[in-house]
């Protein structure tokens, strides 16, 4: 249940954005750093997704392969490419080794969230296996170059050209924007194929004006929902208010980072699918393989998998082109498999590269 929130229109800054990512604990993840999206290499040279083993004959719950050799191995290869153009975390769970969030060197951000509680239309079916999401913000943040795609900075063309294939996948948000300052003003796109494949232009959030400061949220649900959840509603005003408290007291940049994870930090116990819909920082739920909450009472040796706010992110980019990427650890497994609070944090600073 990932969560972001966002905006183009606060004075001096062309993207200020805050995100949290809710994920199974257990799944393979690299943390953010500069990379070129390699793949994941075994050391015979193969390459191969961190999947999930058998269940385990004690109590089925399903295990992944975390060989701390092969993890340690990766986070090397991943942290030594030269001419790496693209900071972000990075998805192992699959060999594609995606992300869910990440920002090229010339300045485009984008960022994925599925879709759950939204069937898809009648006769919107994915293919069987199913495309990997993850590719659609892959090839944007950096474009192959096999790909007959335009432009990847062309925010529109990028979203048309993967608009009658959408519904190939299942159900996700992408959220694209161009930032570059030969840009009249920034670039924005959005496509889902939740209900159905459809695409929105949002150039015009960069020019918002008023006391929302062009707050947008964004949840698992499809951004054009005319409900929204009530931790999409209720982020976008806590964040309008603390960007106007931020602006009057004059305070710097690490207080501005300090204020927007405040803004993605209200939580509440999980007990049903509901409290999902409110809780803005995910507590770890032990899920069934059912993906139904196994209530906190039950035996600690249930069948199920942890699940909760692994990551928070904040992304500040000013209009000088500088970027602010802080990237800190909420929940992880620890080593007896049960969760504990994170505590690391990974701060870059840089100049996007600009004409």
């Amino acid at each position: 249940m990932c969560v972001t929130f966002f905006t183009l229109a606060q004075p001096g800054f062309k993207l200020i954005l805050a995100f949290n990512r809710d994920e199974f604990l257990d799944r393979p993840t690299l943390p953010a750093d500069w990379h070129n999206f390699a793949p994941l290499s075994a050391a015979n040279g193969s390459t191969t997704p961190l999947t999930p083993t058998s269940p385990s004959s004690e109590n089925g719950t399903l295990l992944y392969n975390t060989d701390k050799p092969l993890l340690q191995a990766a986070l090397e290869k991943h942290m030594d490419q030269g001419g790496a153009r693209v900071l972000s975390g990075l998805d192992r769970g699959k060999a594609e080794g995606g992300t869910w969030l990440g920002i090229s060197k010339d300045l485009k951000v984008g960022l994925l969230t599925n879709i759950v509680r939204y069937p898809a239309e009648d006769g919107i079916k994915p293919l069987s296996p199913p495309p990997s999401r993850g590719k659609l913000l892959r090839e944007f943040l950096l474009p192959s170059s096999s790909s007959q795609a335009p432009s990847s900075g062309d925010v529109q063309s990028y979203i048309s050209s993967h608009l009658p294939t959408a519904g190939n996948y299942e159900g996700f948000n992408l959220l694209l924007f161009s930032l570059s300052p030969s840009l009249p003003s920034p670039a924005v796109g959005y496509l889902t194929n939740r209900p159905k494949p459809a695409s929105l232009n949002l150039d015009h959030l960069s020019r918002t004006t008023g006391e929302d400061r062009g707050c947008t949220g964004l949840s698992n649900g499809p951004l054009a929902t005319v409900d929204k959840w009530p931790k999409v509603e209720s982020g976008e005003g806590r964040m309008a208010q603390t960007l106007k408290e931020w602006q009057e007291k004059e305070e710097g940049v690490d207080a501005l980072v300090e204020r927007m994870y405040g803004v993605l930090s209200p939580t509440i116990p999980v007990h049903s699918d509901d409290d999902l819909l409110h809780t803005t920082t995910v507590q770890p739920v032990k899920l069934s393989p059912q993906m139904t909450i196994i209530p906190s009472s039950a035996s600690s040796s249930s069948r199920g998998r942890w699940k909760g706010t692994r990551t928070a992110t904040v992304i500040l980019v000013h209009d000088n082109g500088k970027v602010v990427y802080v990237e800190r650890d909420i929940w992880e497994l620890g080593e007896n498999g049960d969760p504990q609070k994170g505590n690391g944090e990974r701060r870059f600073e840089f100049g996007g590269d600009v004409e």
